[in-house]
């Protein structure tokens, strides 16, 4: 979103600096009701919104547009991405890999239309695109849910978030884990 939200002055407004998971939907609507005239797009993952999801209930009981885009990777698919890159392996992320019983079905159609919320599936980035432009005329929250592929990142950007990696023990990839994050360290202080 970094790289590619082009957006005027104040347009982009993000939770990950605190890693406050959840915050999405209500960061939304507080957005909204601070600058009602603001086209409000919510951008949030299937595992963000089982965190922390019932303000689309508030905003429905009060009116409140604004469009949320959810991503379905069935899981935790950008956790699981910075496991891997901190050395670990994967880890109980993504329902496939878990250790449970049955795997969930969840609806999230279903779940924003139980809250009130207008809520549809996308078929793909196109369909997308067009179910944004039509929830803009809506007078309460529409949800947008599509299918993702939790491995593959962008690759753009080029950044660094500050996670340590353990100092000692464990597998090789978990010490070239290590030695990256030491040099990645190593180029802050130099920067700053």
């Amino acid at each position: 979103m970094q790289i590619l939200w082009q957006s005027a002055k104040g347009g982009y407004h993000m939770e990950y600096g605190y890693s406050c998971m959840g915050y999405e939907v209500a960061g939304a609507m507080g957005i909204i009701l601070a600058a009602p005239h603001k086209e409000v797009v919510c951008f949030v993952g299937d595992g963000s919104y089982m965190m922390a999801n019932s303000e689309l209930a508030t905003a429905v009981m009060r009116r409140i547009p604004f469009t949320v885009v959810l991503t379905d990777n069935r899981g935790y698919g950008c956790i699981n991405r910075l496991q891997i890159e901190c050395g670990g392996a994967e880890f109980n992320n993504m329902y496939k890999d878990s250790n449970i019983e049955e795997m969930p079905e969840l609806d999230f159609v279903g779940h924003a239309r139980s809250m009130g919320a207008y809520a549809e599936k996308a078929a793909h980035i196109a369909e997308l695109e067009r179910k944004i432009v039509e929830g803009r005329s809506r007078t309460k929250p529409t949800v947008i849910v599509i299918d993702t592929d939790a491995v593959p990142g962008t690759g753009a950007g080029g950044h660094w978030w500050d996670v340590a990696v353990p100092q000692a023990g464990g597998p090789e990839r978990l010490e070239q884990a290590r030695e990256h994050y030491n040099q990645n360290a190593r180029d802050q202080r130099t920067f700053n």
